[in-house]
C-alpha cells in the first residue's frame, strides 16, 4: 500500500511539475540597440514550446517606473496582441515613451516583458506564459569612455571599430598618453566546427614570421611595422581601429594552418591599444601605456 502511494504521489507531482513549468523561447530585439524613443520590434519563435498551440499570444512588458501600459495582468488587451508571423513566430511593434507612457529618465535602461496566451486557467500562468526576459536600454545621453565600440553588438562578418580617447587615460599610461603613433595587439577565442576550442594571436613580439610558439603574424615581422595593426588617428585625441573580424583573422584561410578553420566562430576578441614599439623589443623604450585585457568584447 506505502509503495502505491508513494507511486501516486510522484505522479500528482510529475504532473505538478510539468504544469508549472514555463516556456523559454527564443526572441530578437530588432534594432538590437536602440533607446526609449526608437521603435523596435520583439519578434519571438514558439517552436517547441507549450505556447505553440495556445493560439493568440500577448506580450506583457513592465519595467522599475512601474506597471506597464497593459497592467491587468489577467486581461485580453487588444493593445497588447501580437501579429502571427507564421511558422511559429510572433512579433509586436513598440516605442517605450509611448508604451510606458512615461520619460526616457523615468523607464530607466532595463526594461522586462514575457509572452503569454488568451486569457485562460490562471491568467495564463505556468503553461501559458514564457520566462521573464529582460533587455538594455540605451541611454540617449552620450557617455565618455576610455574606451568603445560601434556597434555594440556585432558578428564576426560585420565592419566593426574599436575606439580609445587619450584624453580618457589614467595618468599613469604615460606612454600611451604622450604617443602620436597608436597600435593594437589583438587575439580572439574561436569555437571550431568540431565544437572545440581555438585561440589565435596577432604578435606583439620582435619575432619573424617562422615562429613556432603557436601564434600567427599578419604579415610584418612586428606589430610596429603593420600598417593593419595601426588605429585612426580621428583627432582631439580618439583613435579608432576598424575590421571586418572574420577576414582580418582569416578565417578559412588554407595558405597557413595557423588561422583558424573554415566554419570557425569568434566568441571574443580582444584589443589592446598600445604604443608603437613592444616591451619585449630588445632596446625600445618600452610601453608602459599598453591596456592589457582590458578591452575584451563578446561576440553576439
Amino acid at each position: 500500500m506505502k509503495k502505491i502511494l508513494s507511486i501516486t504521489l510522484m505522479i500528482l507531482l510529475s504532473i505538478g511539475l510539468a504544469k508549472a513549468q514555463k516556456s523559454n523561447p527564443k526572441y530578437t530585439i530588432s534594432p538590437a540597440k536602440f533607446t526609449a524613443e526608437d521603435a523596435i520590434t520583439i519578434t519571438v519563435d514558439l517552436t517547441g514550446t507549450t505556447l505553440a498551440t495556445k493560439g493568440q499570444i500577448y506580450i506583457y512588458a513592465f519595467n522599475q517606473a512601474g506597471p506597464g501600459l497593459y497592467n491587468d495582468f489577467c486581461a485580453d488587451q487588444s493593445g497588447a496582441k501580437m501579429t502571427n508571423e507564421g511558422s511559429n513566430k510572433w512579433s509586436f511593434k513598440l516605442t517605450l515613451t509611448n508604451y510606458f507612457n512615461a520619460t526616457p529618465a523615468k523607464i530607466g535602461t532595463t526594461f522586462g516583458f514575457l509572452f503569454k496566451a488568451s486569457q485562460a486557467s490562471g491568467c495564463g500562468q505556468d503553461a501559458n506564459q514564457s520566462v521573464d526576459f529582460s533587455t538594455t536600454i540605451e541611454s540617449l545621453v552620450f557617455s565618455p569612455s576610455v574606451f568603445r565600440v560601434f556597434p555594440n553588438k556585432f558578428t564576426q562578418d560585420d565592419i566593426v571599430t574599436f575606439y580609445m580617447d587619450k584624453n580618457l587615460l589614467d595618468p599613469s599610461k604615460t606612454a600611451l598618453k604622450s604617443a602620436t603613433e597608436i597600435y593594437v595587439f589583438t587575439d580572439i577565442d574561436y569555437i571550431k566546427p568540431d565544437g572545440t576550442g581555438g585561440y589565435f594571436q596577432i604578435s606583439q613580439f620582435c619575432e619573424p614570421v617562422s615562429t613556432t610558439d603557436g601564434n600567427y603574424y599578419t604579415g610584418q615581422t612586428t606589430v610596429a611595422d603593420n600598417l593593419a595593426l595601426k588605429a585612426k588617428d580621428e583627432g582631439n585625441g580618439l583613435f579608432a581601429w576598424t575590421i571586418v573580424p572574420s577576414k582580418f583573422f582569416k578565417i578559412g584561410d588554407t595558405t597557413s594552418p595557423k588561422f583558424p578553420p573554415a566554419g570557425s566562430k569568434i566568441t571574443k576578441i580582444k584589443v589592446h591599444f598600445r604604443t608603437r614599439l613592444s616591451p619585449y623589443c630588445p632596446g625600445t623604450v618600452g610601453d608602459a601605456g599598453s591596456l592589457g585585457d582590458n578591452f575584451g568584447i563578446p561576440f553576439q
